[in-house]
């Protein structure tokens, strides 16, 4: 039983981790490059990105699951459908949420609590990050599939990509191009886009 509960929560605090870093992250040079308001646009978009990374968890460790006990069971075939049909599901759920919303940002963003003041810093950092929500959403749950292989060093391998990525691009863009809330999504996006990219050539080799 102890076995089954740290194969089973050991993906989700994985991708819990890789959203922590992230934010961690953005915050600091945030803190520094935009100030007060900044840091409270991103407190705004926290929960937001939540769903985003809630939404990539429960496609990646259903799939996990299935796929352990298809290799085990000797069935292979079994485990790569299931890699199939998790990447499309974790693209669709991740982009449906992604353009719901997009299409409904000022509501939304009023909902968890932006200010007037706040708001267009709001708009700046979650709308970036929205646009390449999917990406972020297969990444994760792909971590968790490679993981499921049993190949827990590339699992690792996908989030420590994204996450130095997003350190090195994060004082680039904020305070060399001076791009504020939008350079520190978009070096996130890119650290996304990294580590998806990972995730994708390891299934495809």
């Amino acid at each position: 039983m102890g076995r089954l509960l740290v194969s089973l929560s050991a993906p989700a605090m994985a991708g819990m981790a890789a959203l922590a870093v992230y934010q961690i992250t953005d915050t600091v040079f945030v803190g520094q490059g935009v100030g007060t308001p900044g840091l409270a646009a991103m407190t705004v978009c926290i929960p937001i990105q939540m769903f985003l990374l809630a939404f990539a968890q429960v496609v990646g460790i259903g799939a996990s699951s299935i796929i352990s006990r298809s290799l085990g069971s000797g069935h292979p075939e079994r485990a790569e459908r299931a890699v199939g049909t998790a990447l499309v599901l974790a693209g669709l759920l991740g982009g449906g949420f992604s353009a719901a919303a997009l299409l409904a940002e000022g509501p939304l963003i009023r909902a968890f609590g932006a200010t007037p003041s706040v708001a267009p810093f709001c708009r700046d950092y979650l709308t970036i990050l929205l646009v390449f929500g999917p990406l972020f959403s297969v990444g994760v749950s792909n971590h968790n599939l490679i993981r499921a292989e049993g190949n827990t060093r590339a699992a690792m391998l996908s989030v420590t990509i994204g996450a130095v990525i997003n350190m090195a691009l994060d004082p680039l863009f904020i305070f060399g191009f001076g791009m504020g809330m939008r350079g520190a999504a978009l070096a996130t996006a890119a650290g996304w886009l990294f580590s998806f990219g990972f995730t994708l050539r390891y299934f495809q080799s």
